[in-house]
């Protein structure tokens, strides 16, 4: 009964350690949605417009032969722009995978996860 309570407690600290480590992760990146001041004024000041990195999620799709078009774009996360095409119509918010393009150098990679943001605007930015 002891070793059954104990092994309770340790399954019920992990779940809490889980969670608050997930958190804690989403809380450390840098967001900046679509549509606001901020927005504006990270995208005037990058080295990579959003025209170049539009235009670099499009070769990525075509290099890796995946007849896609782009997806817009809700989020600039750590100087990352992120092209997301998971989207819930029903429930307003966007998963944070796709083409991530950085802001400054270019690089472009896709980026698999669950992370889920709202967006301030309904419908992102695309070209």
């Amino acid at each position: 009964m002891e070793t059954l309570k104990i092994k309770n407690y340790i399954i019920i600290l992990l779940i809490v350690l889980t969670l608050v480590s997930y958190t804690q992760a989403e809380e450390k990146m840098k967001i900046i949605p679509y549509g606001t001041t901020e927005f504006k004024e990270f995208v005037k000041n990058a080295p990579i417009s959003l025209d170049e990195a539009w235009n670099l999620q499009l070769k990525y799709y075509e290099d890796k032969k995946e007849d896609k078009v782009g997806s817009p774009l809700f989020f600039i996360i750590d100087e990352y722009y992120v092209f997301s095409p998971y989207r819930n119509n029903k429930i307003p918010e966007v998963r944070l995978e796709g083409i991530w393009v950085d802001s400054k150098t270019g690089e472009t990679k896709y980026i698999q996860n669950n992370i889920k943001l709202k967006p301030k605007s309904q419908f992102g930015w695309s070209k």
